[in-house]
């Protein structure tokens, strides 16, 4: 067994390869092809499982025709690991390539990939053959096959968004399955296997293994109860002013939120009970994004926001007194040379404009290698500084001259003296420095303030501010502080029901992570973490959960209906779930409901590959609901389903007809449909039918999509949600 096992999946690949078939084992293999590595990189004396055997093993393992005319191998050695990369290319079309990396010490196979392009005429269009679920049982045999010894020591990462590709000439379906490590009936995501299988043929295309056989594993034995982690967990929720940010808006509101300290990175020690410290990345605190980009609506006259923009820059500081600001604060080199002086705007509060300066040491003459600084362009606030010396790269080990707690008051110093009155409106808020101390590490320390209004801290402004481990001097400082309305914290739902509310649903799991907890400290510790969370965000009023821009989530969709059995709809119902097609928010799919226009609208796009966010009927009212609305119709009409003054009457019950014509369109069968003096309509009724519209039934009939009663088309008839899912799936399977 390989010490260490590490492969690379390349996804992104064309379907290939060979349907999984146990028959297809026992097929005579090909002759070996044999070669001389043509890469070496690493000692052959190791290779106890020689490469005209690891080739055969590949060969009949993945069944590697001949027509595969290329083949390369190398053999690379990283510590105790040995292994041999074996290549098989195809120029010919339908081109291809296989690689396989075998244990060059057991012969264990641990990484296979492999792409094929389509043969000439052949396409890929529907429903695929095997659904997600169907095709996770080719990839728990395939590791049984090929993996073993690890096949027990598994567990498939649930959840996993598969998209459906869509009707028409569409690329192929391809699944992807990740299954975790389990020690001790407690899951290591720092260890797993990796598996595609293709959901139009079954194949494999491609697995790799992460696996570290040194990795111990605490016994989880005397742990903290979940209960225990919890009371934790609620310590690290607070209630926060937060204020999302969006391209370009100035008006944007500042929210009152209850968040989760560290957000996905809040992690509980097992057995300590304290929360697992590191680096945050909490996206939500300091938003990411560009500058507003402004447009003119005429060349010649200005409009009133761009008129009130000339306006604000006529009040500004000129460059030169800003430069004198910034001078009278941040000691510059005669040395340095002014390299970029600019007018920006801070870009998640477009009202403040600042003064922008960079000065760089062109001739090396001193320890100062650059200066960047920036104040406010009204007040002459100092809002940006950092500054950059020789040595700061090569400073790794040695101890630091610096303690956090001195290098906190030099902090706290420096703020008081350029913000005296703001230094009593902020709080610490984390200081990333636990790493620096364990390892003995002198780069700079690293202080994070919150601005706190009415007694609630406002994540997004405030400071930030280093301080070097060897001189105490302030190397980079940062502050946001603007000019904005703040809710009152009236009707808050309060901490103990947010807490509620975070630890309900998924709740707290226990996992093994990795960790570099310094000399002496276990690898891998045992953690408790919150499982399968929205966000890390709640309206401090609603209870609500918001993402990034403060916009409040929909409820979670599922594909698991509740009121589908004994219905004719149910199999259509449950294949257009697994590709994704339809889905709910309340577990109800409702069957016998008729279905409306923009019902029908949302599942033929959905059809056709396009993401639709809904349900749309279960979006809440209001301006998401008017954009989703949008958004579906847009795609409606560039789809072809309906013409752009086709978009009203979206409420209205389909019947039968109106139904069939909605269809044929997502065919791309409406030019055809059309030519209504080529089609006989044979039914009873038929003089039901429009003439213009004799094509899209006849059409609808042929194909197969609707069926008569009892000789009849019954064009006026209305259409329940479940027969609708069933002319759907015939729909799909239509091959252009």
């Amino acid at each position: 067994m390989a010490k260490k096992i590490i492969s690379a999946i390349v996804a992104g690949c064309l379907v290939g390869g060979l349907m999984f078939n146990p028959a297809a084992f026992a097929e005579e293999r090909s002759a070996v092809i044999a070669t001389k590595p043509s890469s070496v990189d690493g000692d052959l004396a190791k290779a106890k499982f020689p490469l005209d055997q690891a080739i055969a093993k590949a060969k009949d393992t993945f069944t590697i025709s001949n027509d595969y005319e290329r083949f390369e191998s190398g053999f690379n050695t990283y510590g105790e690991r040995a292994e041999w990369h074996l290549n098989w290319t195809r120029s010919a079309e339908p081109r291809g390539n296989i690689s396989v990396r075998v244990n060059a010490a057991t012969g264990e196979i641990f990484g296979m990939d492999r792409w094929e392009e389509l043969p000439p005429g052949q396409k890929y269009s529907g429903l695929p053959r095997y659904s997600y679920d169907e095709s996770a049982k080719f990839a728990k045999e395939w590791i049984q096959k090929l993996l073993p010894a690890y096949a027990g020591q598994i567990k498939l990462v649930s959840n996993q968004d598969q998209p459906f590709y869509g009707f028409g000439d569409r690329g192929p379906v391809e699944y992807y399955y990740n299954f975790n490590r389990v020690a001790n009936g407690i899951v290591f995501p720092g260890n797993n296997i990796y598996i595609r299988i293709s959901g139009d043929t079954g194949e494999l295309l491609g697995f790799g293994l992460n696996w570290d056989e040194k990795t111990s594993f605490p016994s989880a034995a005397g742990r903290i109860s979940p209960t225990e982690a919890e009371k934790v967990i609620g310590q690290n929720i607070e209630l926060v002013y937060y204020r999302p940010w969006t391209n370009g808006a100035k008006d944007t509101p500042v929210k009152l939120v209850y968040r989760v300290k560290k957000g996905a990175n809040l992690m509980v020690d097992a057995f300590t009970g304290k929360v697992v410290e590191g680096q945050l990345y909490e996206g939500y605190d300091r938003a990411m994004g560009g500058e507003a980009k402004k447009e003119s609506a005429s060349r010649n006259e200005m409009t009133p926001a761009e008129q009130a923009e000339v306006d604000k820059i006529k009040n500004l500081l000129s460059a030169e007194k800003a430069m004198d600001k910034v001078k009278n604060i941040v000691s510059v080199p005669a040395e340095l040379k002014l390299m970029e002086s600019r007018l920006n705007q801070d870009y998640q509060y477009p009202e403040q404009k600042q003064w922008t300066f960079h000065w760089n040491n062109e001739k090396n003459t001193t320890d100062v290698q650059s200066i960047s600084a920036a104040v406010n362009a009204v007040t002459g606030e100092l809002v940006y500084y950092n500054i950059w010396k020789k040595g700061f790269d090569e400073r790794k080990t040695a101890a630091p001259a610096v303690s956090v707690e001195q290098a906190r008051q030099k902090a706290e110093d420096f703020i008081k003296k350029q913000q005296p009155k703001r230094l009593a409106e902020i709080k610490l808020d984390n200081s990333l420095n636990s790493d620096y101390l364990e390892k003995g590490i002198t780069r700079n320390y690293h202080f994070s303030y919150l601005r706190v209004v009415n007694g609630i801290p406002f994540t997004n402004n405030g400071f930030e501010i280093e301080v070097d481990g060897n001189t105490g001097e302030i190397t980079n400082y940062q502050m946001n502080w603007w000019d904005v309305k703040f809710p009152d914290k009236s009707q808050e739902i309060g901490h103990a029901k947010a807490s509620s509310i975070f630890l309900s649903g998924g709740g707290l799991g226990l996992e093994y992570i990795n960790t570099d907890r310094g000399a002496n400290q276990p690898k891998v510790n045992l953690v408790y973490r919150l499982k399968d969370r929205p966000s890390y965000l709640l309206d401090a009023k609603s209870g609500q959960y918001l993402n990034t821009r403060g916009d409040v989530i929909a409820p979670k969709e599922t594909t698991d209906f509740t009121d589908i059995s004994g219905h004719p709809g149910a199999e259509a119902i449950k294949q257009l779930a697994k590709a994704n097609i339809v889905k709910a928010a309340d577990g109800k799919f409702y069957p016998d409901r008729n279905i409306t226009k923009i019902e029908a609208l949302e599942m033929l796009v959905a059809s056709r590959g396009w993401y639709v966010s809904g349900p749309y009927d279960l979006l809440k009212e209001g301006k998401d609901k008017e954009e989703e609305k949008k958004r579906l119709l847009n795609a409606a009409v560039s789809l072809g389903i309906i013409q752009p003054d086709d978009t009203k009457d979206l409420a209205k019950e389909l019947t039968r007809l109106e139904l069939a014509k909605l269809m044929i369109n997502t065919l791309d069968y409406d030019g055809v449909a059309k030519l209504a003096q080529i089609y006989t309509l044979p039914t009873r009724d038929a003089q039901l039918v429009p003439d213009q519209l004799r094509g899209y039934a006849a059409l609808s009939l042929g194909l197969g999509l609707q069926t008569d009663n009892q000789g009849n088309y019954v064009p006026n008839e209305n259409v329940s949600r479940g027969h609708a899912a069933i002319s759907l799936v015939r729909m799909l399977k239509v091959q252009k």
